[in-house]
């Protein structure tokens, strides 16, 4: 899980103690973006919206400090944001007004730098804490999903050998197109759970050995469904989402659950659904044999334009060679058992 850079957004009507501020803070090493009014910080906070801190003076024309306050406190954001107010208000009244209207601390000017950086300090302890928790709980539920991603794979005779193979071919083609690095991470993560919602799928469908009803192929259908509702709500979890729902859609838009075609369809999902499907193709199962390699790819590169994407159908062809390896050394050591 990547954290988020420690960026801060201040907003002063006075030139000058904008460049002042700006100045303090980018010595100190951090991302400032500066603004001029209240309506201008809200609006590149709602832009932005991962400012770690808010820096506030309270009286600027128009909205005000205050008002900026009270809007950021009624934002849906994933992640706290520390607020300083910078003022010349000095009263117990405005002190208890600024921090009933949300903000965590409160400065008075003229101040020193060191008062400030104290409290800058203070903001980035809070904030480490708080990506710490998220890295707990982000470790934790993906904990959760993996086993109920084994678990519905063991109950649909699969080894665990075939989703670290989606996950490597996932991958192999991922930088093939020329992803970034922490894209290919991700789906590396991700593409293994694509099958997930197969917990909810009844046995007596899942290890029928012959072909489905057209009714039992409605109920198996349903496990992108299932898949999406275990996995979606959590920011850090919408790839993992996208690909449980959307694994099973065609370029040709005669896939399901909802039909998409094309761009349409998420590049996760693109990549995914071809690797699964090469490697369904080459496994055994309760209802076929194994296909050899190159009766897969011949079906795979025929797909080209209608299941599969272009694009991806060629990046697979240029990693052929490693994806025939990296299925053999695994199916070799972990065959699936029908």
């Amino acid at each position: 899980m990547t954290e988020i850079p420690f960026k801060i957004l201040c907003a002063d009507d006075s030139t000058s103690i904008r460049q002042y501020l700006t100045g303090l803070l980018t010595s100190w090493n951090y991302d400032v973006t500066a603004c001029a009014s209240g309506t201008e910080a809200l609006e590149a906070y709602r832009t932005y919206s991962e400012y770690s801190v808010v820096l506030l003076d309270w009286i600027m024309p128009g909205m005000t400090g205050i008002d900026v306050c009270r809007q950021i406190r009624a934002a849906d954001k994933q992640g706290y944001t520390y607020i300083i107010m910078l003022t010349s208000k000095d009263s117990t009244e405005n002190i208890v007004e600024a921090l009933n209207a949300g903000a965590d601390d409160y400065l008075i000017k003229p101040f020193h730098p060191a008062e400030l950086q104290a409290r800058i300090q203070t903001a980035f302890r809070i904030y480490q804490y708080e990506q710490k928790l998220k890295r707990t709980e982000y470790e934790t539920r993906l904990s959760c999903y993996r086993a109920l991603t084994e678990l519905a794979e063991a109950r649909d005779y699969e080894t665990g050998q075939h989703l670290q193979r989606v996950s490597g071919m996932a991958k192999l083609i991922a930088k093939q197109l020329g992803t970034d690095g922490t894209y290919q991470n991700q789906l590396a993560v991700f593409a293994p759970m694509h099958d997930i919602g197969k917990v909810g799928i009844p046995d007596g469908i899942l290890h029928l050995p012959r072909k489905l009803t057209s009714a039992e192929f409605e109920v198996i259908k349903t496990h992108t469904t299932i898949g999406y509702q275990i996995l979606c709500g959590k920011k850090t979890m919408e790839m993992a989402a996208e690909i449980a729902y959307s694994h099973h859609e065609k370029w040709n838009g005669l896939g399901y659950p909802r039909g998409l075609q094309k761009e349409e369809i998420p590049l996760s999902c693109r990549i995914v659904s071809i690797v699964d499907i090469y490697d369904a193709l080459r496994s055994i199962r309760p209802y076929k044999q194994a296909y050899s390699h190159q009766d897969s790819v011949e079906w795979l590169y025929g797909e080209s334009g209608k299941s599969f994407d272009p694009d991806v159908v060629e990046a697979f062809r240029a990693v052929e060679p490693e994806m025939k390896k990296l299925f053999e050394i695994s199916y070799q050591t972990f065959p699936a058992q029908p």
